[in-house]
């Protein structure tokens, strides 16, 4: 191929209708992520888009961004709280949410348990083909999120401690590195590699294409069930359901057995409710209009009330195995009618995870956050009080009407001693906190008047929950997929990775597998080792 290293013909070769240069034609419909409302233009407005139709065009796009001395951000979703899937001018951002979405882009192996997938697609569409094959594989929530950044950064989900983390059950990477070359690399052929990728620094060693992974069948696990439960918010509820988290991280009693997940959520009025439970908008109007206790829900423009969540899983992982009644009767309590399988009746694990933990909106508010998630390594959570602050943390946001502050709070379980989530620490990833028992998701969402008000609510948050007197955790942890905060990776790195020996690993890795920069868009990457001598390309 002949070197192209101006842009106009750049252009050409790619094709005018899949560039979109900023301030011309429809950038800016293409340039929207789920950072841009509160990162507009600090971290979300590269020079150029670029929506390749193969991986020739990927290696084009690498050829002249190296010559150019610029950097390129891979999006697969866009879906990175911190904008780091994105860039700003002079460099490019490389779109891949419909590069590979054809006939040959998904290839499943049903009786040996393995599909290959792009990265291209997204989590609705993603789980719609596991339901339709009756097949399953632990993932996350959000609809709009697509595999690429999934993958490589976990793909944490309602599956956790059941199964572990989606990115735990890649067997094989298909990759175009720095040089532009196709190369499909695996914990055999390239260990260091394949670890890198998984967990170390997402999308800044290489483009991935696509992926092969393990994947469950449903028939192997007849007998399953779950319930999706609804709350009318109460503080005293709220408490009552985080004490069971509590209770099923601490492990003070015995361990909580692998088939258990749990997830609880809350959210503020106002919230997207019809994104949790689809069909039930005229159930849930008329149990509020019919309580005189409740303010009633305008059937033609709907304020949907403050309402918790709670999301309880049992996967029958033996014939021999039976779920515990009173686990499920505890978190019955109050659940409102509109809940979904009170009963308990058997389920297929792919309906499960395809209709029920998912969640079917692109966001949870349409305005701007401040994000914070974290991971707790504290097995003493029900000594140190920590699920009543949080009870009144949140209800602080929530109790207030016309405040202009939106919560929403995610609170699961990972840990435990038979946590899949723990048992896969080792097997040649680079996914961090294996040992931690708890995620929080603490998301202040506001008008754009009140960013003041949300930066202070979590301020006060930050003081409380980590370091040797933290109620939460004893040292600051978090996730990549949940970044928050600082944005200079090389400030922070120690939140996100546990020690320095991994991250300097990454760091060799970032040298070797990116010697020009090309895959350093932004300061939120692992930086290369010194030896490289690499600026940021911003």
């Amino acid at each position: 191929m002949a070197a192209i290293n101006d842009r106009d013909l750049f252009i050409e070769t790619i094709g005018a209708k899949n560039v979109f240069i900023r301030g011309f034609g429809f950038y800016e419909n293409e340039v929207v992520q789920y950072a841009t409302t509160s990162y507009p233009s600090d971290r979300t407005s590269p020079a150029l888009i670029v929506k390749p139709k193969n991986r020739e065009d990927i290696a084009a796009t690498l050829e002249y961004a190296k010559k150019q001395g610029i950097a390129v951000a891979i999006r697969t979703g866009g879906h990175q709280y911190s904008g780091a899937s994105s860039c700003t001018a002079p460099n490019i951002q490389l779109d891949l949410s419909e590069t590979f979405q054809g006939p040959d882009d998904r290839t499943l192996l049903r009786k040996r348990g393995f599909l290959r997938t792009s990265v291209s697609w997204s989590l609705n569409e993603f789980s719609a083909y596991l339901a339709k094959n009756k097949i399953f594989v632990p993932h996350g929530q959000c609809i709009a999120v697509h595999l690429g950044g999934h993958v490589q950064s976990g793909g944490y989900g309602q599956l956790g401690r059941s199964f572990g983390l989606f990115g735990d059950h890649v067997t094989e990477l298909e990759i175009v590195d720095h040089e532009g070359t196709p190369r499909t690399i695996s914990r055999n052929n390239d260990p260091d590699l394949f670890k890198a990728i998984l967990g170390g620094s997402p999308g800044n060693f290489c483009v991935v294409t696509h992926f092969t992974i393990k994947i469950y069948r449903d028939e192997d696990y007849e007998g399953s069930t779950g319930m999706k439960c609804m709350y009318i918010y109460t503080p005293q509820t709220l408490e009552r359901l985080l004490d069971i988290v509590v209770k099923m991280s601490d492990e003070q009693e015995k361990p909580t057995p692998r088939n258990y997940d749990l997830c609880v959520s809350v959210v503020s009025s106002g919230n997207n409710f019809l994104a949790h439970f689809p069909t039930k908008g005229k159930q849930l109007r008329d149990i509020f209009n019919n309580d005189d206790n409740q303010e009633d829900i305008d059937k033609n423009l709907p304020k949907w009330p403050r309402l918790i969540f709670a999301w309880a899983q049992w996967v029958k992982l033996s014939p021999e195995d039976k779920y515990d009644p009173t686990w499920f009767n505890d978190l019955k309590k109050d659940a409102l009618p509109t809940s979904i399988n009170l009963d308990l009746a058997p389920t297929p694990m792919s309906k499960m995870t395809s209709k029920w933990w998912i969640l079917d909106a692109v966001r949870e508010y349409p305005m701007p956050y401040v994000k914070s998630t974290r991971v707790s390594d504290k097995k003493d959570l029900a000594k140190t009080g920590w699920a009543k602050w949080l009870t009144g943390r949140i209800e602080e946001v929530v109790a207030p009407t016309n405040n202009g502050l939106f919560i929403c709070a995610q609170i699961q379980p990972f840990g435990g001693k038979e946590s899949m989530t723990r048992k896969n620490a080792n097997n040649g990833t680079s996914f961090s906190w294996r040992e931690s028992t708890i995620c929080a998701t603490l998301d202040c969402f506001h008008s754009p008047d009140k960013k003041a008000e949300a930066l202070a609510w979590h301020k006060v948050n930050e003081t409380k929950v980590f370091g040797p007197n933290g109620n939460f955790s004893s040292k600051d942890m978090r996730v990549l997929w949940g970044s928050f905060g600082e944005y200079d990776f090389s400030k922070v790195w120690n939140a996100y990775h546990e020690d320095e020996a991994k991250y300097q690993f990454l760091r060799d890795q970032r040298r070797k597998h990116d010697p020009d920069g090309v895959f350093t868009p932004n300061t939120f990457c692992v930086p290369a080792s010194p030896a490289n001598k690499l600026p940021v390309r911003n």
